[in-house]
């Protein structure tokens, strides 16, 4: 069985959707003839962790850990372990203080100061040619010139997976004189180094394509993916007749999405009493509270939140929600949330509603729900009228085929499909 290095600073125990990009390769990747093991950063602080995450992965790829002097790893050692990143607004990622200097400082992130354990430890595990090949996982967008040394120092082809986008993106800010250019220079050297570039968005993917047409045949389309395992341990949920219940699972950020929907949802409770409407939020506000939101917008009857809950019991909500809502932050330019796999897994119907023009184009091409701008009260309110007679769009379940695409082991035969070009 050939050996796979993958490098992925974002790694159980830390949670969030973030750590399910290395799913694929890491639990179905030996199905495929491929042996994944799996070098990540050491203990960090951040903003959510998921152990049982930790456990599951490390059945099936061995991890190693590098130091680093990045601020999440510095807080950790210098709290004992006691501290946690905020999700606040004025926390190290949502533009407070801290983050607006670190981001500054740090160029291209402040991964970079995690490179040079990465490396010298990717050294020491490669000796010997104990490895065929070699997966880097951004951001961190500096762990990418990172991976490419290390391979061309093992000797190994190296493919890139983005999860999201680096020039001009929403994680990585390239705003300034000097971190745009320097985003620019590495972009392009992966694009043009790697052996493959598998894209989480396919709206990054069309745009790759179209800024580097010479290397068009390299750019994939990868979307972040369910794991089947745990769809199989949930099972299928039952919905209450008489109900009809509209969740939207995970974290989510200010009103982004919401009035329209709160609005349009108010007004057909009042239009149909004989019908229970609820309106469910699963998971962390960030800035202005879910309930907060739906009282300014008319919803307060028919809202409820449960905050955080496990990740398992975050799948079952999905699967009891006769509609799923999907929102996009204002400010992310390329495409769909993590969670828009759970979405797909749990198998119920999909409304977006963003305002940016990225993520709708997304949702439709994986024809996968029914998406709306933040000002389309009146598409909103014909699409969720329609649902609520069993009509429609958003009556339909998700298809097999959607399903089968975005499943992890779907993903990680396309990895082992790319491998294969490069080392037989």
């Amino acid at each position: 069985m050939k050996r796979l290095l993958i490098i992925a600073y974002y790694y159980p125990p830390l949670g969030m959707s973030g750590v399910k990009e290395p799913l694929p390769y890491v639990k179905y990747l030996h199905r495929f003839g491929w042996q994944p093991e799996t070098l990540t950063v050491k203990p960090v602080s951040y903003y959510a962790y998921d152990k049982a995450l930790e456990r599951d992965y490390a059945r099936f790829a061995p991890v190693s850990r590098a130091g680093s002097l990045d601020p999440a790893r510095l807080l950790h050692l210098l709290s004992g372990g006691r501290a946690k990143a905020s999700l606040g607004s004025g926390g190290l990622r949502h533009g407070g203080l801290l983050s607006k200097l670190q981001h500054g400082l740090l160029i291209p992130d402040p991964k970079i100061l995690s490179v040079p354990f990465f490396y010298q430890l990717g050294r020491k595990l490669g000796r010997g040619g104990r490895y065929d090949a070699l997966l880097v996982i951004a951001p961190p967008f500096s762990h990418l010139r990172m991976a490419e040394r290390l391979a061309t120092s093992l000797h190994l082809p190296w493919v890139a997976f983005m999860a999201d986008r680096w020039v001009d993106g929403w994680v990585a800010k390239t705003t300034g004189l000097l971190s745009r250019p320097v985003a620019k220079r590495g972009e392009r050297r992966a694009v043009k180094n790697a052996r493959a570039l598998l894209c989480a968005s396919p709206i990054e993917a069309d745009d790759l394509r179209q800024r580097y047409p010479a290397q068009a045949d390299k750019v994939l389309t990868a979307p972040l993916t369910f794991d089947p395992e745990k769809d199989a341990t949930i099972g299928k949920q039952s919905r209450v007749p008489g109900r009809f219940l509209i969740s939207m699972v995970g974290t989510h950020r200010d009103d982004e999405g919401l009035p329209a929907v709160c609005r349009v949802l108010a007004r057909l409770n009042r239009e149909h009493p004989d019908k229970k409407i609820i309106f469910r939020h699963v998971g962390s506000s960030i800035g202005q509270p879910f309930l907060e939101v739906a009282k300014k917008n008319g919803a307060a009857e028919i809202a409820e939140a449960t905050g955080q809950v496990p990740y398992l019991e975050s799948l079952r909500q999905q699967r009891e929600a006769d509609v799923l809502l999907l929102t996009v932050a204002d400010d992310n330019p390329h495409g769909l949330p993590g969670r828009t796999s759970d979405y797909v897994g749990a198998g119920r119907p999909i409304l977006l509603v963003a305002s940016s023009e990225a993520p709708r184009r997304a949702l439709g091409y994986f024809d996968i729900g029914a998406a709306f701008a933040n000002d389309d009260e009146a598409g909103v309110y014909a699409v969720l009228k329609d649902a609520l007679a069993g009509l429609g769009r958003l009556a339909q379940p998700i298809s097999e085929a959607a399903r089968n695409y975005f499943a992890a082991p779907t993903r990680a035969k396309q990895l082992a499909d790319v491998l294969a070009t490069w080392t037989e």
